[in-house]
This record gives C-alpha cells, structure tokens and sequence, in this order.
C-alpha cells in the first residue's frame, strides 16, 4: 500500500500556525515520533530551485523544491523534490530511494517580505532500505528566502490528498474535485477507503465547523460510508478564478478517527 505518495499535514490544521511552538521563523514536526524543531532558511538558485535548510546541533533537515510558488511539491522515485535527513548518529535519510515518498505543501510565498509558508510529511531512507524515517505534522513557518532574485514562477496546483486515519497514513491514489449545485466536493480514494469532504464554493481562506454545518464529511472503508460528527475544515487558499484550492481537514464519527487531514485540488 502507497504510504505517503503525495503531500500533506496535525490533530485538525497541519498546516495552522496555531500548532507553533512560538512565531518565529522555523521548521518543525515530528521525526519518527520525536519532536523537531530548527531554525530555517531558503537558498534560492539562479534556475529557481529553492533548498529549505533546518539545523539542530546534532540534526539536519534539507527540503530541495523545484519553486517556491503556491502549489504541491510530491517527493518519491523521479522526482526533482526531495528530502533528506541526518539523524543525531550521523545516519542519512532521503525519499531518493526505491520507497520514498511524501510531498511538500506550499500555502503561502510572501512576495513583499520574501518568506514561505507550508507543511510537508514524507518517508525516508537509508540507501539499503535498511531503516526508515517517518516525518508528519511538518510546518514550514514563514522562512526567508535568500539568493536569486526575481518572479517566482507559479507552477500548476498538482492534486492530493493525505491524512491519518486510525492511526494509519492514507494517501489518496485518486483524487477528484468537482462543483456540484454550488459545492465543492472532494473525493480522494486509496484502496478501500475513501475520504469525501464537501463545502461551500464561495469559502474563502478560514476555518469552518463540521457541527455548525459549514460543511460535511464521509469516510467510507469497504463500500460503507460514515459520515462525521464533529471536525474542522481549514482552507487556506482558494482561487476563484483558477478553481483551485488547498486545506487541511480533521473529522471523526462512529468508530474513526481522520486526523492530519490535508488536500490541494481543481474542481
């Protein structure tokens, strides 16, 4: 089963700064169930390519992007992206491996102060495949980006959806966004399990209450849908005149739980 093909994202907001441990410039999340977190910055190269750099005395995390721009950056074999990891013995972890996968979600490029915002979640390894590195709840926090200068090009908005469900990654293998009667409806599918969250094509960026009926979500594990109780939806963005939009998700109903929710999409 595909773990963590495509992007990412925490207990409701993956991507919500209100999960920050303080409002600096950082990068944070949670390293095989160990919390990391780092001072950051972002070396930008004359092509474009951007490497997000985050250091602890005895711990490195680089993220290497195609761009900066709005959009989703999947890592895994063939990819441009990647991400590489040096734990406090010295052993290095990269999803450029036969098993890597993940994905960097960038929200927000802030042209007037030069930062980036997102989250990321991804598996990584040693080259023999020997041992693995599990990175989740992943926050980019408004890291500066240094070196070249000029537009930032904006890439197409790829697809995706991921979450944990259970206890369990699901990384959606399809994804489909469509208006349906003035809603947007979100349907990813992994297998047997499918996640279904439906709201309101006018929401703009902001979080929206699963019981106060702002919006509905299903989850379905062999053919038998559940719909939610109680969540939240965050989007944060959406752009109206291209018809796409990111978020991040949580909801839980009669025996589940979907938590670290997370999609980017075109409906």
């Amino acid at each position: 089963m595909i773990r963590i093909a495509l992007l990412c994202l925490l207990t409701f907001s993956f991507m919500s700064c209100e999960d920050l441990q303080d409002n600096s410039s950082i990068v944070q999340g949670s390293a095989n169930d160990e919390f990391f977190k780092a001072g950051a910055v972002a070396s930008r190269a004359d092509s474009g390519d951007v490497s997000i750099s985050a250091n602890t005395e005895l711990e490195n995390l680089t993220l290497n992007l195609t761009n900066v721009s709005a959009g989703t950056y999947p890592f895994g074999p063939g990819s441009l992206n990647t991400a590489i990891f040096t734990d406090l013995n010295g052993q290095v972890f990269s999803t450029q491996t036969s098993a890597g996968d993940g994905a960097v979600i960038i929200s927000e490029y802030n042209t007037a102060n030069n930062t980036v915002t997102g989250s990321f979640i991804f598996n990584a390894y040693t080259v023999a495949l020997a041992d693995t590195l599990n990175f989740q709840r992943g926050v980019i926090f408004q890291v500066p980006v240094i070196g070249a200068q000029g537009e930032i090009e904006n890439l197409p908005l790829v697809q995706a959806m991921t979450a944990t469900i259970d206890g369990t990654s699901f990384v959606a293998e399809t994804i489909n966004g469509i208006d349906v009667s003035g809603s947007v409806v979100v349907t990813g599918i992994e297998g047997t399990r499918t996640v279904v969250v439906r709201f309101n094509n006018s929401f703009g960026p902001g979080e929206y209450d699963l019981a106060s009926g702002d919006f509905t979500a299903t989850y379905s594990l062999d053919g038998s849908a559940t719909a939610g109780t109680a969540g939240t939806l965050r989007i944060d963005s959406h752009e109206f005149d291209t018809n796409e939009i990111t978020g991040t998700f949580g909801f839980t109903g009669a025996g589940f739980e979907v938590v670290e929710g997370s999609f980017a999409v075109t409906y």
